[in-house]
């Protein structure tokens, strides 16, 4: 399958733009309601109005002193926290500097302590996860969370929180005597640092795991450092509860490891794949966890005998009421699970971050059940309002509905009895009433590199679909595109006639195929036809759009070299540049009045179809602007979000209401600052988000 990542970014052009992997999952094919987002308990707030799970949890560690406290980190949306042992989440992201989070640590002496190892940098916490401090020298340093890299980066000291060790992908071991203000290189090695370890026995015994040279040990706090006789590629290490002797070390392929004798010599044990993490019981030495992770598989072993015989699980119980993406099953398999946590002051509790799906047990293992009220880490493509419902497509997993604006959700397709929907990205979104009943139309690029783009279709409210590749093309387009592949993430229907839709696929003709481009569908989208006149420029991004004051006018965004705007006064048989003050435009509305607004770097606006324009916006904050919503009611009043490319926890939601004289911040309270979709549904006059999770804010 193809895999692509969001953070902050959440798009990525060439040049300008930097790959990332969007949560990713295996083929799925689910349905369920979720139940429970509560009613809106601040009008002038953002609001969660998303599900739980829909991608990947990358690291988790309970509070020390609270049993019912976690904190969970994930690759695309920040830290999250429950107090409630998962039976409800939410995003601690205030201050974050980068939303992939790869490591978490919390202090045993000041467990308001906590460190977080993002991708943009190692921040602190002083008070739970509420406020957040990005560590500068650390930063410099190259301490930060690298994917598929870093295990248990961070290790406080639990005998003085003062001293903080981290671990680099570069192969540093770092050494902080002041609770993390000023760091030293203590150790270097050729390889990825993947854990640090400190002894709960002494606080000086400290244990890096290193992709190349095995464990390496240090006796002194840090200052010296011995190779110790294990494998060559060590995920993770952790202490027996007693007198620091007992030590076990994951070790990838090569699975787990004990030493009794302080790390000198070591035996195999008697696990089966590749284990990545390991924890030990601080009431009972002898109850000894540990996780093995491969590809998308998942399993969870544990020892009652120090190690001598292992029992595995891996089923886990389906949240139902919480994950929208849970099909009609009770059960099923864990998938890339990541960390392994246990509760200091319950051992009984154990935690497991995962792909999809993060599990507790209550009862040392015995079960697991899913655990992500709250936790939406889901990517949010487009949404559409219609008949009182509002629709959401999502990247890895497919179409919703809410009918109670997003208090309770269901999954349209893909659906396990019938696979007329592949699994796969899912991008823009039609819907229109024809006699009270929605149609609704999905773009899709399938996980399986055999399958081309397609459209899904309903026409009875998504009760049943059918799907349809229908001239469309028979190949993936890789030349100019954005991300190397091109796929169907610009669509647009006729405002006056829905029958007539355009659709964009990005890539120039190459390898004797046609390339991407514009096609178009005169039967609802039941089939297609490539225009045979293009625009310029095929590597676009949503930017397509169809004028409601004129049904052959049409619009198409470019990026890149040719980039800007074109417009077709023909119903897309020809193109004419109209703008070429910005070669990177990501987005295009149209207002009901006809006036044409271009996201840049700023926001351009015409109102003669692009004849003369004029720039309503000096942001300079060197920022894209991506989303952008305009009122069907009041063409003056717009709504854009600027987001920045790369990893950082950056980026702004605006709000004019005077057709850009003036500008309002409104970006509030929302977790997640750099929507890719903003919405605005005039009927309940609340303005939506969509990037990673859901929002929503009364406007």
């Amino acid at each position: 399958m193809t895999d692509y990542k969001f953070s902050a970014a959440i798009g990525r052009g060439i040049a300008l733009l930097i790959p990332m992997l969007a949560s990713t999952v295996i083929a799925l094919t689910i349905c369920c309601l979720l139940c429970g987002t509560a009613a809106w308990a601040d009008d002038s707030s953002w609001q969660a109005a998303g599900w739980g799970g829909g991608g990947y949890y990358w690291c988790a560690i309970f509070d020390p002193k609270q049993a019912d406290t976690i904190y969970m980190g994930g690759d695309v949306d920040g830290v999250y926290k429950t107090e409630d042992l998962g039976q409800h989440w939410r995003l601690v992201n205030q201050g974050l500097s980068g939303y992939g989070v790869y490591g978490l640590a919390v202090s045993v002496k000041k467990p308001e302590t906590i460190y977080a190892d993002t991708t943009a940098g190692l921040n602190k916490s002083t008070d739970g996860g509420a406020h957040w401090l990005p560590l500068k020298e650390a930063i410099g340093l190259g301490i930060k969370g690298a994917r598929d890299v870093t295990i248990r980066p961070i290790a406080v000291d639990p005998l003085d929180d003062d001293v903080v060790f981290a671990g680099t992908p570069d192969g540093k071991v770092c050494k902080s005597s002041d609770g993390g203000a000023h760091w030293t290189a203590v150790y270097t090695a050729t390889s990825a640092i993947h854990s640090v370890t400190i002894s709960p026995a002494d606080g000086k015994t400290v244990l890096a795991a290193t992709d190349k040279a095995g464990l390496v040990i240090s006796r002194d706090s840090g200052n010296t450092w011995t190779p110790l006789n294990t494998p060559h590629q060590a995920a993770c290490a952790a202490f027996a509860t007693g007198d620091g002797r007992t030590i076990y070390g994951a070790f990838y392929d090569d699975g787990l490891y004990k030493s009794e004798d302080s790390g000198a010599t070591w035996a195999a044990l008697p696990t089966k794949g590749r284990i990545v993490d390991a924890v030990v019981s601080p009431a009972n030495r002898n109850d000894v966890y540990a996780i093995q992770s491969a590809g998308w598989s998942g399993k969870f072993w544990c020892s009652h005998d120090a190690g001598k015989t292992w029992a595995s699980r891996e089923d886990i119980r389906y949240d139902r009421e919480a994950d929208a993406t849970d099909s009609g099953v009770d059960h099923g398999a864990m998938s890339a699970i990541t960390n392994l946590t246990i509760s200091p002051v319950n051992p009984k509790l154990l935690f497991i971050s995962a792909n999809w799906r993060p599990a507790f047990s209550s009862n040392a293992g015995e079960t697991w059940t899913e655990s992500d009220r709250g936790a939406d880490i889901s990517v949010v493509y487009d949404i559409r309002f219609s008949n009182a419902k509002t629709y959401a497509s999502v990247m890895d997993e497919g179409v919703f509905e809410s009918g109670d604006d997003g208090g309770d959700w269901s999954q349209l397709w893909p659906l396990d009895s019938n696979t007329a929907a592949a699994g796969g990205h899912y991008w823009r979104l039609d819907v229109w009433n024809v006699g009270g009943i929605d149609h609704i139309l999905s773009t899709c690029s399938p996980w399986d590199s055999s399958l081309t783009n397609r459209v899904v279709l309903s026409g009875d409210g998504g009760k049943t679909y059918t799907s349809s590749t229908n001239g469309l093309p028979g190949y993936n387009t890789h030349a100019n595109t954005m991300w190397g592949q091109g796929d169907m993430r610009a669509l647009a229907a006729d405002p006056k006639n829905p029958n007539i839709i355009y659709a964009g696929i990005d890539g120039d003709p190459a390898d004797g195929n046609q390339g991407g481009g514009v096609f178009k569908s005169i039967d609802a989208g039941a089939t297609w036809s490539q225009l045979p006149n293009q625009p310029a420029c095929r590597r676009m991004f949503f930017g397509l759009v169809v004028d409601p004051t004129d049904s052959q006018r049409i619009y198409w965004a470019g990026c890149g070299n040719g980039g800007g705007v074109y417009r077709s006064d023909d119903g897309g048989s020809s193109w004419k540049q109209i703008f070429s003050r910005e070669s990177w435009v990501f987005n295009l509305v149209v207002s009901p009045s006809g006036i044409l607004y271009v996201p840049g770097s700023n926001l351009w606006k015409s109102a003669d179809h692009g004849d003369t324009w004029a720039q309503i916006s000096n942001f300079n904050d060197s920022m894209q602007i991506l989303g952008l919503a305009v009122s069907p009611t009041d063409d003056r009043t717009v709504w854009l979000s600027e987001v920045t490319w790369g990893d950082k926890a950056v980026g702004f939601i605006r709000k004019t209401t005077d057709g850009g004289s003036t500008w309002t911040d409104v970006t509030g309270n929302i977790p997640y600052r750099a929507p890719l979709v903003l919405r605005y549904n005039a009927e309940t006059h609340d303005l939506w988000a969509g990037g990673v999770g859901l929002w929503r804010i009364k406007q």
